[in-house]
C-alpha cells in the first residue's frame, strides 16, 4: 500500500500497456503537475536564456506538440511579474502556492501582484455538477442555449466569495435584465431611423453640449458619468459584480425613467433627446465590453460604426470612455434620486387607496422632500394629479397611547386628560422625540405608538422623513379625464394588434351609443393627438375600432 501518490512512492508503481503489454513507469522528468504548474512564470517567458530560440519550448515530450518560441531573458524581465492570476479558492494552497514557493526560491519576490480567488460552480438547484447526476452542462450545449456573452455575465456578476449557481434557469433570467438594455437600443433606432436622426462621434469625447438640453438630458449626461467612474473603480478592483450591479441599475434608470418620460420628444426630431439617449447607450457598451464583447461590438456597429462618419470600426478600438468635463452633476443627481423616492411613495400611497395610475387626483401634498422643489411639472405628471404643495397638507398620524406602566403611578388623577389628549391627536411635537399632551411633557418611552391613524379622502406615505399624501376624492370631472385616459390606453393596444406603424395615421370608429360621447366632448382633441388620429367618428352598431387613415 502506498503511504502517498507522489514520489518516491508512485515510482514503485508499473503499469502494464494495455496496447503492448510493455510496462510502463512513471516519466521521470515530471514531478509533481503543480510543480509543473508553478514554475511557468520562469519556463515560458525565458527566464536566465541567453537568446531567444524559435520553436524553444519544443522539447522533451512537448517536441511537436507546440511551435512556442522561448524568449530571452530580456522577454521575461518585462513581463514578470504577473499582474493578476485567477483561479478558484482550492489553489491557494496549490498552484498560487507553487508558484508563489518557486518564485521566492529562485528571485526573491512574488511571481503576480494580484490574486483573484472565487468559489464553486455548481448546478442551478445547489449540487455539484457530475456527469454521473446528469446534471452537467456541456460548453458547446451552453453556447448554443445561452450564449457566451450571457454564460460569461453569470460568472461576472456574482460575487466571487459565493458559489454560483450556474444553469438554463438562470440564463434565462439574465436575458431578461439584458433585454431591457436591447429594448432601449431597439427604441432609439427605430425612432432615430424614422426622424432621420444621424449621431455625431465627438459627442461621446464631451457630451453633446450644442444641444438646447433640458434638466432631463443633463440628468442623464450626469447619470451616464456616474455610472463610468462606478464601472472603472470596479474594474480597477478586479470586482466585474460591481460592473454589473452598477449596469443593472443605470440601465432601469435609463428605461423606466429617461425613456419613459422623454418618450414623446422622440415623436419628432428633438435633438437633445436623441443625443442624450444615443450618448448614454454607447458609453454603456463602451464599459461592458470587457464583460460582453459580442453584445457590445454587436451594438457599437449598429450605432456608431455604421452611423458615424470617422468613427471606429470596433468598440474595442475606440479606447475606455474619460470623464468629461461639465457633465458630472451630483447636485442634480440628489434632486432627481429624492423625486424618485416621492414619486414611489405617490404610487404606494394610489395602491393602498385602490386607485389605478390612470386616474387623475386633484392634489397632493409632499414634507420632507427640498431637493424636488425645482421639479414639480415632472412629479404633478409622475402623480398624475392638478395641484402640488410642498410642506402643506395633512400628515400621517399615528394612534397614541400612554405607556400605563410608566405614566400612571407618575400622573395619577392627570393621566385621564393625557389619554384623551393622545387619543385625539392633540399633542404638540417637541425636539428629541418629546411630546406635550394636556399640558404634560412625555418622553419617548412614556408613549406607545401604534398603527397609523386613517384620514378620509387621504392617503398617505411616508419613508424616511419624506411623506406624500394624495387627496383620494375623484369628482366628475377627474372622472372624465380618467376615463378618457383609460380610451387612450385601449386604442393604443388596439393600433398594436392591427399591426399598424407606430408612425401611421389612423381613424377612430365607435358605436354612437358607447358610453363615450362625453369623454369625446370633453377630450377628443387630447386623445386625437395622443393617438395619431386624424378623424373620430361614430359607426352605429360597429364596437370601437382602428383603421389606418386614408
Amino acid at each position: 500500500q502506498l503511504e502517498e501518490l507522489h514520489r518516491p512512492w508512485i515510482d514503485d508503481v508499473v503499469v502494464r500497456c494495455e496496447a503492448c503489454g510493455e510496462e510502463t513507469r512513471r516519466i521521470p522528468e515530471v514531478g509533481d503537475v503543480w510543480l509543473d504548474a508553478g514554475i511557468v512564470p520562469f519556463s515560458t517567458l525565458g527566464w536566465q536564456s541567453p537568446e531567444w530560440i524559435e520553436a524553444g519550448n519544443a522539447t522533451g515530450s512537448a517536441r511537436g506538440l507546440t511551435t512556442a518560441d522561448l524568449p530571452d531573458h530580456a522577454y521575461w524581465e518585462e513581463w514578470f511579474p504577473a499582474d493578476w492570476v485567477s483561479e478558484m479558492r482550492e489553489q491557494i494552497r496549490l498552484w498560487f502556492y507553487s508558484q508563489l514557493f518557486m518564485s521566492v526560491v529562485l528571485v526573491g519576490e512574488a511571481p503576480y501582484r494580484q490574486v483573484l480567488s472565487y468559489e464553486k460552480l455548481l448546478d442551478e438547484s445547489g449540487r455539484e455538477m457530475h456527469g454521473s447526476l446528469g446534471n452537467a452542462i456541456d460548453a458547446d450545449e451552453g453556447f448554443e442555449r445561452m450564449g457566451a456573452d450571457v454564460m460569461r455575465w453569470m460568472y461576472c456578476a456574482q460575487p466571487s466569495s459565493q458559489n454560483i449557481r450556474f444553469g438554463f434557469g438562470p440564463a434565462e433570467e439574465v436575458k431578461r435584465k439584458l433585454l431591457t438594455l436591447w429594448n432601449s437600443v431597439s427604441f432609439l433606432v427605430t425612432y432615430g431611423m424614422i426622424e432621420g436622426f444621424r449621431p455625431t462621434y465627438d459627442d461621446l469625447a464631451a457630451g453633446p453640449r450644442e444641444a438646447e438640453l433640458r434638466p432631463l438630458d443633463r440628468w442623464l449626461l450626469a447619470r451616464t458619468q456616474s455610472f463610468l467612474s462606478e464601472s472603472t473603480r470596479a474594474y480597477e478592483a478586479s470586482m466585474t459584480v460591481g460592473v454589473a450591479r452598477a449596469l443593472e441599475s443605470f440601465v432601469d434608470d435609463l428605461s423606466n425613467w429617461y425613456i419613459r418620460r422623454s418618450r414623446r420628444r422622440f415623436y419628432e426630431l428633438d435633438d437633445a433627446a436623441f443625443r442624450s439617449l444615443w450618448y448614454a447607450l454607447v458609453q454603456a457598451l463602451r464599459a461592458i465590453s470587457p464583460i460582453m464583447p459580442f453584445l457590445a461590438e454587436h451594438l457599437w456597429r449598429n450605432l456608431v460604426a455604421g452611423a458615424c462618419d470617422g468613427a471606429p470600426d470596433s468598440v474595442f478600438l475606440a479606447g475606455w470612455p474619460e470623464p468629461a468635463d461639465g457633465i458630472a452633476d451630483e447636485a442634480l443627481l440628489g434632486e432627481v434620486d429624492q423625486v424618485r423616492q416621492v414619486v414611489e411613495l405617490g404610487r404606494r400611497a394610489r395602491s393602498e387607496a385602490g386607485l389605478k395610475h390612470r386616474q387623475p387626483l386633484r392634489e397632493a401634498h409632499i414634507r420632507g422632500a427640498p431637493l424636488a422643489i425645482r421639479h414639480v411639472d415632472e412629479i404633478r405628471d409622475e402623480l398624475r394629479v392638478h395641484d402640488l404643495g410642498f410642506e402643506t397638507g395633512p400628515v400621517a398620524q399615528v394612534a397614541l397611547k400612554p405607556n400605563l406602566p410608566v405614566l400612571g403611578p407618575r400622573l395619577g388623577s392627570r393621566l385621564r386628560d393625557v389619554r384623551e389628549s393622545l387619543a385625539s391627536g392633540e399633542v404638540e411635537e417637541l425636539d428629541g422625540g418629546r411630546l406635550l399632551a394636556a399640558g404634560v411633557e412625555l418622553a419617548p418611552g412614556d408613549v406607545l405608538r401604534g398603527e397609523r391613524v386613517a384620514l378620509p379622502g387621504w392617503a398617505i406615505q411616508e419613508e424616511d422623513g419624506i411623506s406624500v399624501a394624495l387627496n383620494t376624492e375623484v369628482d366628475a370631472e377627474l372622472e372624465l379625464e380618467g376615463r378618457a385616459l383609460d380610451l387612450i390606453h385601449t386604442i393604443q393596444r388596439l393600433r398594436k394588434e392591427s399591426g399598424l406603424e407606430i408612425t401611421d395615421r389612423i381613424e377612430i370608429r365607435w358605436n354612437g351609443e358607447d358610453d363615450l360621447e362625453d369623454v369625446f366632448a370633453a377630450h377628443g382633441e387630447r386623445i386625437a393627438a395622443e393617438t395619431l388620429a386624424v378623424r373620430i367618428e361614430r359607426s352605429p352598431g360597429e364596437p370601437l375600432s382602428v383603421a389606418r387613415a386614408t
